[in-house]
Parts: structure tokens; C-alpha cells; sequence
């Protein structure tokens, strides 16, 4: 039985003393400046922001942000126990989320990786040849995800066009709060987490979080267990009326037992598709899977004349992956299903370093008798990776029955390095929003990036932005946008043997948005082209050399989103999308990502009961289209997963002002399902699962 560690005993302990203490408990008077958290929704407690920076650095509403915005807020995150990325995403209209294995995932928009992932607007993108997200990182650290859709010029120049994910932290509170969970799911999966916020000073001017969880457990896989752990602080203080500071660090550690590299063949050399247990897993029980993450960041803001503030803010990441695993290569033989796999047996473990510093200065200014907004700064970052690799004295041997291979030991070899990764990038930025009447407004802005790939080029690249919006009236409001972004890669191009030349995107779109009862429901409609060149079309593995290789070419994508999201009535909450586009090799016109839905369609809704005030009960619903992995990507025939629903259904009772229990159950109609392909490869969903939660707060 997993046990919490002294650290939660501890924050669990101070918070129950919190919530049982007697109500009229006298507690020091606090003087407090403007609130820190206004715009948080945890503070809300909807299913909408009304503002975000997350697309242009422009502190503006969503309805006047000219590119899809789609956020999964705090009380989404709760209602529907969104513990996990996956879990957020998977939630997020118009996103696919892909498990290429037990730890590994991909996520696609529009038809193209997303690779730019940032934590309060801070980040790097992924420079692998393949977008593998190699850990999960837990929600409950931050207040809100927000995913904006399309190229990304402003808010970070590099990256894929399909979309940015920018997740944003809980900050300091100015009133003390206390908020514990404990709760317990199939496979014997346990939950504990603590958040305690609050002043330090009596007069508000210092305040600090302290954040932390611990999860562990089983799982419908064989042999696979999970264990994963973090804790956040951060301190906030106002040094001045005019000046604000806050320091933070974060640990993360997530270790998982029968860990898969790769997934389960799923055709034979004769083309035929294969089906398994969805608990089945070819992983010995030797195999392994650690990944640590040290995070330090601090920003320093200062207010300068009128309304202009200056902010300098560090990031740095540290992460440390260690493994022991197995991948299986080819096809079986048609005659048994189990015979004909390579076996590769490997040590890949890895070290990254992210540093970031940003320079920002934000304000307004006056031309032509209005106000406009404008935003401008200096970013540089650097990136390291470091790879040592070693092979287990089965690598190469091909199975006679699959099944049955599973030593109990594997001896490794020397350990060799990989070539380091060194990149450094400094870009300038700059936007303004004109305010051309009152109802006509203009964004334009562009982001100069230098980008130094020590060991194999060297780019710099202008990106422009440029939006148009109109409100027609106060609740519709039409806009228009076109905006780029490109992306380094370390993928060999086939016709070079050289490692490719950075990808490029560029999207329009072009759309409405609405809002209605007072703001509480907001809808949009969006229609969209994205384009990028020097594209992967079909990136392979050399188990040699450890590179992917490709061809290259330029793919197209278009469709429309839909979305809702909001308060429908005092006891209905809604947030619902739906995307359909098409994706095509410009040459020739075939998709190139067959194994990615085209269309998808998301709904999570809750209904406080008016008769039972203090149950809340709600549903959600995921649904993809038909999506395939064709022989040009294994070699071998057609693989299918048909389009599928899942159904998730939730219920909470609140006891008192402290208590409270809740109940989740996803899958609940049991849907066997593949959660992706890839190059002949998938594994199975999990079943229908079920957790239960007492939260208590205060």
C-alpha cells in the first residue's frame, strides 16, 4: 500500500487543522493592494476567462483576440478529475491526444504537432524529430490551460503552426486559503494533494503558495504501475507600491514499472490486423521509466509612467530522464502472430537544461483621440541536451514466440554518448492594438528570431502578425488574422543526409465570436488555412545511428471550429467544441496523417440539481472520427481504428462550507479503443474506470 511521504502528512495535517477551526476564529486585519489573482479562474470558478495574453502578449479580451482561444479552467479541471495533460487536452476541443505508449504522447491541432508547450507564456519548443512529450505533467499546479490555435508569432516565434499551449500557474492569494484531497480509484489508484496559500506579512504585502501531490498505483496494463509526486512554492511580495517580485520553485518526479517503448504490433507481414487484451504488455518487468524536473523561476515588475510596466522574468528547467526498455521492431509472421519481432533492449537516458530570461514592456498610448495597446520585449534562451545510451545483450535477437520472451535480468554493455544538443535563441518582439474607431481594431506586430544551432546551422527569421477586429454589436465581434511561426528540427531530410532545414507555418483564420447573458456564455465560429513547409512526410527510426530520417514537402490544412462555453443558466455550465479540417501533401494531395482524426467533437457540462443545491451532477463526452495507419507508414497493409465515444460521468456532494465528496467515472460504457497508430503500433485505452474524493477546504 502506497503511503504519503512526511511532507504531505504535513500540509494535509495544517489543512485539516485549518477547515475544522471554529468559524469565528479571529485572524489579523490585512491591508491589501489590488488583487494579484482577479483574473485567475479558480477565483471565478467558470468555465471562461474574459481575458488573455496567451496570443499576442496583449493583456486583452478573448472576444477581441483574432485566433481561437480554448481554455479548460480550474473548476473544469475539478468537476472531471482533469488531473493529468492527457487528461486536459483530451478535453480540449479540436485537440488530439495520442499515446504512442505507456509514457510517450503526442499532441496535434489542426493537423500539426504542437510542439510549443509554455508555462505562464514562458518556454521552448521540442526540437525532436518527433514531438514526443516524454512525461505527463500533472494539472494541479495551475490555474487554467489555455490553447490558442494556429501560428504563434508573438507570443513565441518558434514552434508548429497547429497550435500553443500555455498553462498558467496558481499565484500567491492575498486571503488565506486551504484546499486537501484524498482519493481513491480502480487498480488500486491512490491520490493525495494539499494547497495552501496566503499572506505572510499582516498586511498582505508578502504572500506565498505551497502546492503538492502524490499519486500512485496500478493500472489495467500488466505489469505497469505509476508513481509520481511534486510540489510547488512560489513567494510574491510588493518590494513598492510600484514594484512587485516573486521567486518559485517546482519538483516533479514521475516513475512508472513495465514501462513500453514503442507499442503493440498491431498487423502481421500479411497484412492482416491483430486485436489483444487491452491489458496485455509485452514490457518485462525489468523495464522502467524515471523522469525528475527542477524548475526555478522569478519575475520582477515594475510600474513605470501612466500605465506602463516593465518585467524581467527567468525560467530555468532542469530534467532528468533514466530508463530501462525494450522496443520491438517489424511485423510478426502471419503463421503464429509472434515470431519475426526484433528485439532492441536499450538504456536512454538523457539531460536537458532550459534557460529562458524575457525583457517585456507593456503599456498604452494616445493617437488620434484614442488609447491604443502596445507590447514589446527581448527574449533569449538556451537549450541543452545531453544522451548516453546502452544496449542489452538481446538487441538484434528476433523472437520465436513473443510471449514468452521475458528474461527476468538483461546485461547492458559500455555506455556511449550522443552528439549534444546546443541551441541558443534571441528574438526582439513588438505589437500594438490601433484602435481605429471604437468598434475597428487593428493588431500588428512581428518577431525578430535568432536562432543558433551549434552543431549544424545557424537562422534568423522575421515573423509578422496581423489581426483585424469589428464588433458589430457589443455581444458579436467578427475578426480576421494571419500570422507565422517556424521551428527547428533535428530530423535528416533523405535528399540531403543532412539534418533538415527548420520547419515553416502559416495560418489565417478568419471567424465570429459572441457573448451573451452578461457575458457568461461565449461562442465561437472559425474557419481556417494552415500551411507548412519542410514537413516530416514519413519519418522512420534508425535503431543505428539513432536519428529519424524523412522526406520533406509542404502539407495544407482547412476547416472550421466551433465552440460554447459558459454559464447556459444559474445551474448549467457548458463547455463544448467541435473541428473538422482536411490535411494534404501540396504534391500530392494525399493526407500524410491518416492516423489523426479529422474530426472531433468535446462537451463537459455540470447541473447543480435546484431541489438538492449541494449536488452537482454532470457528464462529458469525446468523440473522433475513423482514422488509419496505411501501408506507406508500416510496410505492411491498412490498419483501422473506427470513430469513438467516451462517455465520463461525475457527481458532488458538498456536505458543509469544508466538506465536500465527489465521484468520477470515464469510459463507463467500457469502449475498447486503440489511443493511437503510428507506423504499425498502438496500444489499447483504459476500461471503464471509477475514483472517489473527499476535498475538504478552507
Amino acid at each position: 500500500m502506497f503511503k504519503p511521504n512526511a511532507l504531505f502528512l504535513a500540509i494535509l495535517s495544517i489543512t485539516a487543522t485549518s477547515v475544522y477551526a471554529e468559524d469565528n476564529q479571529t485572524l489579523p486585519t490585512i491591508t491589501v493592494s489590488a488583487d494579484k489573482t482577479a483574473s485567475s479562474s479558480e477565483k471565478t470558478k467558470a468555465y471562461t476567462v474574459k481575458d488573455s495574453s496567451s496570443a499576442t502578449k496583449l493583456n486583452i479580451p478573448v472576444q477581441e483576440t483574432p485566433q481561437t482561444v480554448n481554455v479548460v479552467t480550474r473548476q473544469q479541471m475539478d468537476d472531471f478529475n482533469l488531473t493529468t495533460t492527457r487528461d486536459i487536452l483530451r478535453n480540449t476541443p479540436g485537440v488530439t491526444v495520442t499515446g504512442l505508449e505507456t509514457n510517450r504522447t503526442t499532441y496535434t491541432a489542426r493537423g500539426f504537432d504542437i510542439s510549443n508547450i509554455l508555462v505562464d507564456g514562458v518556454g521552448i519548443p521540442q526540437v525532436d524529430s518527433y514531438n514526443y512529450n516524454g512525461n505527463d505533467p500533472d494539472g494541479y499546479f495551475y490555474d487554467r490551460v489555455e490553447v490558442i490555435k494556429g501560428a504563434d508569432a508573438l507570443t513565441n516565434a518558434l514552434g508548429d503552426p497547429g497550435a500553443t499551449i500555455n498553462y498558467v500557474r496558481k499565484r500567491p492569494t492575498q486571503e488565506f486559503q486551504a484546499n486537501a484531497g484524498i482519493s481513491y480509484g480502480s487498480w488500486d489508484t491512490q491520490r493525495y494533494e494539499a494547497d495552501i496559500s496566503g499572506p505572510l506579512t499582516q498586511d498582505g504585502r508578502v504572500r506565498a503558495r505551497l502546492t503538492g501531490y502524490e499519486k500512485a498505483g496500478n493500472s489495467y496494463i500488466d505489469r505497469y504501475s505509476e508513481e509520481k509526486n511534486g510540489v510547488q512554492a512560489i513567494i510574491e511580495a510588493d518590494l513598492t507600491d510600484s514594484t512587485t517580485a516573486s521567486v518559485g520553485y517546482s519538483k516533479v518526479h514521475q516513475f512508472s514499472n513495465g514501462s513500453q517503448w514503442g507499442a503493440l504490433p498491431l498487423i502481421n507481414r500479411a497484412g492482416q490486423q491483430l486485436s489483444y487484451s487491452r491489458s496485455y504488455n509485452y514490457a518485462p518487468s525489468w523495464t522502467y521509466y524515471d523522469w525528475s524536473i527542477d524548475n526555478y523561476f522569478a519575475y520582477i515588475e515594475q510600474k513605470l509612467g501612466g500605465d506602463w510596466k516593465a518585467k524581467l522574468s527567468y525560467d530555468e528547467k532542469a530534467s532528468t530522464l533514466k530508463d530501462k526498455m525494450l522496443y520491438l521492431g517489424g511485423a510478426p509472421s502471419a503463421t503464429d502472430n509472434t515470431s519475426g519481432i526484433t528485439l532492441y533492449p536499450e538504456i536512454y537516458n538523457q539531460k536537458f537544461r532550459e534557460r529562458t530570461i524575457n525583457l517585456n514592456f507593456n503599456g498604452t498610448y494616445g493617437l488620434f483621440g484614442q488609447r491604443h495597446e502596445a507590447n514589446f520585449g527581448y527574449a533569449w534562451s538556451d537549450y541543452n541536451v545531453k544522451s548516453y545510451y546502452a544496449l542489452g545483450d538481446s538487441y538484434g535477437v528476433t523472437t520465436t514466440d513473443l510471449a514468452s520472451w521475458t528474461p527476468t535480468t538483461q546485461s547492458w554493455g559500455s555506455t556511449y554518448s550522443v552528439d549534444d544538443v546546443n541551441i541558443m535563441i534571441k528574438s526582439l518582439y513588438g505589437a500594438t492594438r490601433l484602435h481605429l474607431t471604437d468598434d475597428l481594431k487593428m493588431i500588428l506586430g512581428a518577431n525578430y528570431t535568432e536562432i543558433d544551432n551549434k552543431n549544424t546551422y545557424q537562422k534568423n527569421k522575421v515573423s509578422p502578425y496581423a489581426g483585424l477586429t469589428y464588433n458589430f454589436t457589443p455581444h458579436y465581434t467578427g475578426y480576421v488574422s494571419y500570422t507565422s511561426i517556424f521551428r527547428p528540427q533535428t530530423i535528416i531530410n533523405n535528399a540531403t543526409g543532412k539534418v533538415s532545414d527548420p520547419v515553416e507555418g502559416k495560418s489565417y483564420e478568419l471567424g465570429l465570436k459572441s457573448a451573451w447573458l452578461n457575458n457568461r456564455l461565449t461562442g465561437s465560429i472559425a474557419v481556417f488555412r494552415t500551411e507548412q513547409s519542410n514537413f516530416p512526410l514519413n519519418s522512420t527510426y534508425n535503431a543505428t545511428d539513432f536519428k529519424y530520417y524523412s522526406d520533406l514537402g509542404t502539407v495544407r490544412s482547412q476547416g472550421i471550429e466551433l465552440g460554447l462555453a459558459g454559464k447556459v443558466s444559474q445551474n448549467l455550465e457548458v463547455s463544448m467544441g467541435y473541428s473538422k479540417f482536411s490535411l494534404k501533401n501540396m504534391e500530392t494531395g494525399v493526407n500524410p496523417r491518416q492516423y489523426n482524426p479529422t474530426q472531433t467533437f468535446n462537451i463537459l457540462t455540470t447541473y447543480t440539481v435546484p431541489q438538492l443545491p449541494k449536488l452537482k451532477v454532470g457528464a462529458s463526452v469525446q468523440w473522433q472520427d475513423a482514422i488509419s495507419d496505411p501501408a506507406t507508414s508500416n510496410g505492411y497493409g491498412l490498419i483501422k481504428q473506427g470513430g469513438y465515444a467516451l462517455l465520463n460521468l461525475m457527481a458532488s456532494y458538498t456536505l458543509n462550507d469544508h466538506v465536500s465528496f465527489q465521484v468520477n467515472g470515464n469510459n463507463v460504457t467500457d469502449k475498447k479503443y486503440l489511443t493511437g497508430l503510428y507506423q504499425g503500433q498502438g496500444y489499447y485505452g483504459a476500461p471503464a474506470n471509477y475514483t472517489v474524493a473527499v476535498k475538504l477546504k478552507y
